[in-house]
């Protein structure tokens, strides 16, 4: 280890808590409504990127905004480019909060915020390693460009669109994943089914609305459908909820019924982790006596679909390889409004089975049930060799900083490192820590954000003497 560089990391510690909590306070989440040139993806991301560029302006970087999609921070002129890809979109804060998500708060060595660990957290850890490798003086081959990206949660058009205008770097890491080393990541599908409705009849049994999850990334925590129809009726339907549904929230009023389904958020690269508040409340409605034939037939057709759980196994597409594990299925999103219903599915396919005979597989049993599927992304895998020496750099790294000794992982996730060549995913999640991404009372471990950046900053140093 580079003590130099690791003893500047320990003095920034009040700088960073600093940072990170100038940033959490921007609710930076994709607002398309108030699009605009250099802001494409909202003001609210605007204004996040605005104060990290001020924040790297003032580490004595240079920078270089790109139209709104991302920005750069530029440390070296020669050799190889290093690169850091993070972000700072966030996902939408969610239900189940006991804190305030965009008010950063410090409860026993933790910072409690949406973005402390997903991405904002790890994105400042990075920035200061950035600066304790360039204030310590030390020789250098090459140099680092530390891209920022401003819409990682929701497709890539950020770092798509930098590719646009500039070459990718030659290797390098992102602060958005797990230790030790992600050598490898699924393919992800993510498709939709849209259908057409019949205006409901609301003296009659029938669903006025449903909405359920807000991202299709998160297994949702929670589902709410109003029904209309007799008293009589909805009285029944109120009684077998609080039967069969500990937890939930009903409340009945003249002609109508407002029933609420819990769940337990988790990130859509492990669903199992969570419990799918939309699937409970499919297996609940596919039952109930709707006057509408094609009402009762959707909502069967649904649970007969996807109600088995996240496996796949009901639509035909369950596998496995012996590098990435089972394939995953996460229905984040069911939207029905008067005339129109929505749901959004997010499928991790491990590395070595074919997205495209998985997607097809998806559409002939969907037919079967009437649907038709569309996929708006399809993104392919992830896949660097133990052996690759950036991995093997990035684990001697990690032994030497913390003492021990890890295999690199593969996981479901998707980050931007499968837009890139030869890139590996670094942290910030360290083993056996739960993974708090996109879920509430998200927080990082303030000893953990120092442990990231003095990781980061002797990987740093170590691969720019890459030659």
């Amino acid at each position: 280890m580079e003590e130099r560089i690791d003893a500047l990391i320990k003095s920034y510690q009040n700088d960073m808590i600093e940072s990170l909590e100038s940033l959490v306070k921007i609710p930076s989440v994709l607002s398309p409504e108030n699009a605009e040139e250099g802001a494409p993806f909202g003001q609210e991301i605007r204004n996040a990127l605005n104060e990290l560029i001020k924040l790297a302006e003032k580490l004595g970087f240079e920078v270089r905004d790109y139209d709104g999609y991302a920005t750069v921070v530029d440390f070296g002129i020669k050799g190889k480019e290093i690169g850091i890809l993070s972000h700072i979109d966030v996902v939408p804060p969610g239900n189940g909060w006991s804190k305030q998500p965009f008010v950063p708060e410090i409860e026993n060595g933790k910072m409690y915020g949406r973005g402390t660990i997903d991405d904002k957290g790890p994105l400042v850890a990075a920035l200061y390693a950035m600066k304790a490798v360039k204030e310590s003086g030390l020789p250098i081959k090459n140099h680092v460009r530390h891209i920022i990206g401003c819409d990682e949660e929701t497709g890539h058009r950020c770092i798509k669109y930098y590719l646009t205008k500039e070459k990718g770097p030659d290797l390098g890491f992102s602060p958005d994943g797990m230790f030790s080393v992600i050598h490898a990541e699924k393919g992800i599908l993510r498709f939709q089914i849209e259908t057409e409705r019949e205006l409901p009849n609301p003296t009659e049994l029938c669903v006025t609305r449903i909405t359920g999850g807000t991202v299709v990334n998160a297994v949702p925590n929670i589902a709410e459908v109003w029904i209309g129809g007799p008293r009589e009726q909805l009285e029944e339907i109120y009684k077998k909820f609080q039967e069969k549904i500990p937890g939930g929230t009903a409340k009945i009023g003249e002609g109508n019924l407002y029933l609420a389904f819990p769940g337990v958020s988790a990130h859509a690269m492990q669903p199992w982790l969570g419990e799918n508040a939309i699937l409970s409340m499919l297996r609940f409605l596919k039952d109930l006596p709707f006057a509408d034939d094609k009402t009762r037939e959707y909502f069967k057709n649904l649970d007969a679909l996807f109600g088995d759980g996240w496996e796949g196994r009901n639509l035909g597409i369950a596998c496995e390889d012996q590098l990435s594990g089972k394939l995953s299925m996460n229905l984040g999103i069911l939207n029905v409004e008067e005339k129109h219903s929505e749901l959004k599915v997010d499928i991790r396919c491990p590395v070595h089975v074919d997205l495209d005979t998985v997607w097809k597989t998806i559409c002939l049993t969907c037919e079967k049930y009437g649907f038709r599927p569309e996929y708006w992304q399809k993104r392919p895998p992830l896949y660097v060799p133990k052996d690759a020496q950036l991995v093997q750099i990035l684990l001697d790294v990690y032994e030497d900083v913390t003492g021990t000794r890890e295999e690199a992982i593969t996981i479901g996730g998707g980050t931007y490192c499968r837009d890139v060549e030869n890139f590996v995913s670094f942290g910030p999640v360290f083993p056996g820590e739960p993974e708090l991404a996109h879920q509430a009372d998200e927080f990082i471990d303030l000893n953990e954000l120092m442990q990231c950046a003095r990781l980061y900053a002797q990987a740093l140093y170590q691969l720019l003497q890459v030659d």
